[in-house]
């Protein structure tokens, strides 16, 4: 399940994955397998997102977050 809100913030925010990736302390690779879908992230970094994008962790990760 692609996570279309993750991109959208990313974006909305005017960066690119290499950009935002060290800004979250992981690897491009690690960004796009996230935003794809293709990976569940950690409970610590899941928060690390919803603050950095200002998101609930439901909204960013709904398939992960019941």
């Amino acid at each position: 399940m692609k996570r279309e809100l993750l991109r959208k913030c990313r974006e909305d925010q005017k960066l690119t994955r290499p950009e935002a990736a060290p800004k979250l302390g992981i690897s491009v690779i690690h960004l796009r397998k996230l935003e794809a879908g293709d990976t569940n992230p950690s409970a610590p970094l899941m928060l690390k997102m919803s603050k950095f994008y200002n998101k609930t962790p439901e909204e960013l990760f709904p398939d992960v977050v019941k």
